[in-house]
């Protein structure tokens, strides 16, 4: 027997640590400027924050024992090189459970901008059917650990995938569709609506791609590692979406929106003004023209008495929309 293709077993492993650490350096870095700047956030969104950090560490590592194995350790065993050994479980395992976190997280925001229960219920099926699908392919991988064996995981695997990049599109989709209505309500919030569609659509994208070259790649080469070395950066991209997400935030920021309400032929402009901890603010202005009789100067004064309540309602939908952009 000779030694397997090197190239698609060990050497697509070895590139992939190299664009994992690249991203891990990213990741370290936003996840030390979210601790700094957003220390008063809620204890469930730091936990979420570093549970999903030490999963990725773990996962990391993991890789990079993986590489050293394959490459140093058993360089040139035919026996070792003609199997998958623990570390290709535990990086399915752990971007499996980086993907829910990230992908739950994503969800949640969505179902708080928009109140959209039947979306947020595909979503999370998708999420929950992908989670289940890695930890089967995962324990399949332990029992079918050889090479010539991985066609036997192949719908777990598919199963994986397919839902891990209509998840990933599922909920890029639907952000950017929010995003692209609220930019007409939120009209002095548009530089950071512009900013979240872009981190949007650069993870979304990135992630979407990274699963389906894995994907192509398991059944063109099934007996080989290369859809590994396109599913270690994995991890890495899910944390940085979120941290990205959290980052783009401001603290102590004051946001103001402007709605203009006309009430017949009077116009009135409401200021909504929200500020930490996002208890929303408003203050209206209109001036009734002089150029009416006594009786229609009576009608305007008695149309505005009824404006507060509409100003309220508006003020309570657009601050609702400002809350799940800029908090957690």
């Amino acid at each position: 027997m000779t030694l397997p293709a090197l190239d698609t077993n060990t050497g697509c492993l070895l590139i992939a640590t190299w664009a994992s650490s690249l991203l891990y350096m990213s990741e370290v870095y936003q996840g030390l400027y979210y601790f700094r700047h957003f220390e008063k956030d809620d204890w469930k969104l730091k936990t979420l924050v570093t549970v999903a950090l030490l999963f990725d560490t773990v996962s990391t590592v993991g890789d990079y024992i993986c590489v050293y194995l394959y490459t140093i350790t058993h360089a040139g065993d035919l026996e070792y090189l003609s199997n998958g050994h623990w570390p290709i479980p535990l990086y399915a395992l752990t971007t499996g459970v980086l993907g829910a976190l990230v992908q739950g997280f994503l969800v949640i925001r969505y179902w708080r901008f928009t109140q959209n229960s039947l979306i947020s219920l595909v979503l999370s099926l998708g999420i929950i059917i992908a989670f289940c699908s890695v930890v089967a392919s995962s324990c399949m991988f332990a029992l079918y650990p050889s090479l010539e064996d991985r066609l036997k995981l192949k719908i777990p695997a598919a199963l994986w995938l397919v839902t891990e990049v209509a998840v990933d599109v599922g909920i890029t989709s639907a952000l950017l569709w929010e995003f692209r209505k609220a930019r007409g309500i939120l009209t002095e919030t548009k530089g950071i609506l512009d900013r979240l569609t872009t981190v949007t659509v650069r993870s979304g994208a990135v992630a979407a791609m990274l699963v389906g070259a894995a994907l192509i790649s398991y059944y063109v080469v099934p007996e080989s590692n290369l859809s590994g070395g396109f599913l270690f950066p994995l991890g890495r991209v899910y944390v940085i979406t979120l941290l990205a997400n959290l980052n783009i935030r401001k603290s102590g920021r004051t946001l103001s929106t402007t709605v203009t309400f006309p009430v017949g032929i009077l116009t009135i402009h409401a200021v909504f003004m929200s500020t930490a901890p996002f208890r929303p603010l408003f203050k209206s202005a209109y001036k009734i023209p002089d150029n009416l009789t006594p009786l229609e100067h009576s009608n305007m004064q008695g149309a505005v008495a009824y404006v507060p309540h509409e100003i309220e309602m508006a003020n309570s939908y657009v601050s609702k929309k400002q809350q799940t952009l800029f908090t957690a």
